[in-house]
């Protein structure tokens, strides 16, 4: 597109203005809303003496259903579609993607469901949105989380170290949750600081140039210094998303390795028990591999 305030869309077929920065605070008030709305229930409902029935029967149906294994299935399997149109240059028929554009939501890429990448600003800005969100994100609900053990105490009006370690435990499950949900497309989005496409540029020297898919002004270059610039940003959040969240999550793993298979589970196995309550205690790492599973499919390959 000819102006920077505009972006090419695919489902128009052609150049669309940029939406206003107002979208971030619309969304923003949408999340805060339903944030405020699921906590308010949560604490009328706790207060109910038929919650305590109600959460024993659904225990019990999740133990038999098992909703936490689906819910990763069905996750895994879009995370890893989701990236062939990006990744591998597979274009679905639009008769087919106009049932499945809703499920868009479940590649938990924040930035590219709320806000088209060409309008947000230069590749390093990207990246530095990309790599950054998630943890903003952690931060976020971790606040939110430490503000209801804050108001938890001064409603009781002694605090003990329970509640302590059950603010920790939540802690630690979220942020669990929140990288575990997120990586595969943060991890393409860093990727995409490395995916180039060539073009010919001569027809009669056959003088070929390459270009970063994600912004064709920028040339695939070590003289470009735009390009060479995005260097430090990439090995940056290489080495935090595709390399130490799964290290984190093996460490962790490893440190409540005994506890799980004794099945005497402590506090900290309990809060990660996301990772690994699906499995047999023999098993306990396999959510690690399929970790790598999906990264090696969803971005790894771009490298």
């Amino acid at each position: 597109c000819v102006s920077d305030e505009q972006y090419f869309s695919r489902a128009e077929r052609g150049c669309v203005d940029c939406p206003t920065a107002g979208r971030f605070g619309v969304l923003a008030g949408v999340v805060v809303a339903l944030a405020g709305t699921g906590f308010f229930s949560y604490r009328t409902l706790a207060r109910a003496e038929a919650w305590d029935r109600f959460r024993a029967r659904l225990d019990i149906v999740e133990s038999q259903v098992g909703f936490q294994p689906k819910f990763k299935i069905v996750v895994s399997f879009y995370q890893v579609v989701a990236t062939l149109g990006p990744v591998y240059g597979v274009r679905l028929h639009e008769d087919f993607t106009r049932w499945t554009d809703f499920m868009d939501a479940i590649s938990f890429d924040l930035l590219g469901l709320t806000y088209p990448d060409a309008c947000i600003g230069s590749m390093a800005d990207r990246l530095l949105l990309a790599g950054l969100w998630p943890i903003a994100s952690i931060m976020l609900g971790g606040a939110a989380i430490a503000c209801y053990a804050l108001a938890e105490w001064l409603l009781s009006g002694h605090a003990g170290s329970d509640l302590v370690r059950s603010t920790l435990r939540r802690l630690l499950y979220w942020a669990i949750l929140v990288a575990y949900l997120v990586l595969p497309s943060v991890s393409r989005s860093i990727f995409k600081a490395r995916q180039c496409e060539s073009f010919n540029v001569d027809d009669v020297t056959g003088e070929r140039r390459s270009y970063l898919v994600a912004d064709l002004d920028v040339l695939c270059s070590a003289d470009d210094d735009e390009y060479s610039g995005l260097d430090a940003y990439f090995w940056a959040f290489f080495a935090l998303w595709p390399v130490l969240v799964p290290l984190a999550f093996l460490v962790l793993l490893l440190s409540i390795r005994s506890e799980v298979r004794a099945q005497r589970v402590r506090a900290t196995a309990r809060a990660s028990r996301f990772l690994w309550r699906d499995y047999d205690p023999g098993f306990l790492f396999w959510e690690v591999v399929d970790m790598g599973r999906k990264l090696f499919l969803a971005s790894l390959v771009l490298f």
